[in-house]
């Protein structure tokens, strides 16, 4: 019996089976994706934790071999009014923490590592970009830190017998001289600005005061709904920060 020569013919797809399967993928790519995205930023966030911890050490590790001073030019930076010491990881502004850590002191005659140990280690960017390594100024030499997102990362010192305390939360952790964060993927949140707003609020309230009955018609609602924005903020930013004293929940 002869077959039929049309059944051997091979068919292509129908217009509608291709739509089928692209809906299909377009199904499979819109739950794909998300999980991609959550996964990649989670690693971020545990590249830049990873850093931050290896600073603190760093920190720690320093001042044991050197009777308990911490790594900075104490000529460059004031502590303040609670004894702690805010830096940034960017060149000019962390009192050359960072290049003493990674032993890239240029100045023999001021060199604070005297024993050119390496307590912090990262890899140098070649390319120039301020990104997720170490990046060393052409001209002036100075050595910069910088996180996954592109930003230095901010560093709390304490020479404290009760150690340092959180900037966010105000929690003390005893035997803690040194803090290290990153601001995250929102690249949002440093303590300073914190500090600075509640400075503006306490000239506020002085203002307020000066002003006599005008300062007593603020109202009780208005009030409550000043501090439920502040503790939001905050909120947001202990959320979307990442830290070397605690972990992400």
């Amino acid at each position: 019996m002869k077959s039929n020569f049309l059944s051997r013919t091979r068919k292509g797809f129908t217009l509608i089976e291709l739509i089928i399967v692209i809906g299909i993928l377009a199904v499979l790519s819109s739950i794909a994706y998300p999980t991609y995205m959550s996964i990649s930023e989670n690693a971020k966030r545990a590249a830049a934790e990873k850093v931050c911890v290896d600073i603190v050490t760093g920190v720690e590790r320093y001042a044991q071999d050197n009777n308990g001073a911490l790594p900075y030019d104490s000529s460059a930076v004031k502590p303040d009014a609670e004894d702690q010491i805010f830096l940034e990881s960017a060149g000019g502004k962390d009192a050359r923490l960072i290049e003493i850590l990674t032993n890239r002191e240029m100045d023999d005659d001021n060199r604070l590592n005297t024993s050119r140990d390496i307590y912090l280690r990262s890899d140098e960017k070649q390319d120039g970009a301020k990104r997720d390594g170490l990046y060393v100024d052409e001209v002036t030499n100075e050595v910069s830190l910088y996180d996954i997102w592109g930003e230095p990362y901010h560093i709390i010192l304490c020479e404290e017998q009760e150690g340092c305390k959180d900037p966010f939360t105000g929690k003390r952790f005893r035997g803690k001289h040194c803090f290290a964060y990153s601001t995250g993927p929102d690249k949002e949140g440093a303590a300073g600005d914190f500090i600075t707003a509640s400075s503006d609020d306490q000239a506020d309230k002085k203002g307020k005061k000066k002003g006599g009955k005008k300062a007593k018609k603020q109202s009780k609602k208005e009030k409550q709904a000043a501090a439920e924005a502040a503790a939001e903020a905050m909120e947001e930013v202990v959320e979307d920060n990442v830290y070397s004293w605690k972990k992400k929940s």
